[in-house]
């Protein structure tokens, strides 16, 4: 359970950390999440993913995927998004924010 702790009027909630863990979101194209899971890190770089297999991303109308890494120390390491083409079901853009401040943006592909 949570620990509390008072600091003056203020009480506040000790918040666990999330320990080398994928969060993975999936939005439709009305902003409805179709699609969550929390993997451990391994298995996101090793494994298959719901948006690998553009019929499946068609079939689920999966528009968004956004991400969260926390590492084996709890760092929120990276998040991203991902965009995908429901016509095609192909990766579009997307962007990725790490822990050291640097950011990476993808071109829309055409």
């Amino acid at each position: 359970m949570a620990q509390l702790f008072s600091l003056g009027d203020f009480t506040f909630m000790e918040i666990p950390k999330i320990y080398d863990r994928a969060v993975l979101i999936g939005y439709n194209p009305e902003g409805e999440c179709i699609y969550s899971e929390i993997i451990e890190f391994g298995d996101y770089y090793d494994g298959e993913h719901v948006w690998d297999d553009g019929e499946t991303v068609k079939k689920l109308r999966l528009q968004k995927v956004r991400g969260f890494l926390f590492d084996s120390s709890g760092v929120l390491s990276q998040e991203f998004e991902s965009i995908f083409d429901l016509d095609t079901g192909v990766y579009r853009s997307g962007y990725a924010r790490f822990a050291d401040g640097t950011a990476r943006q993808d071109e829309p592909v055409a």
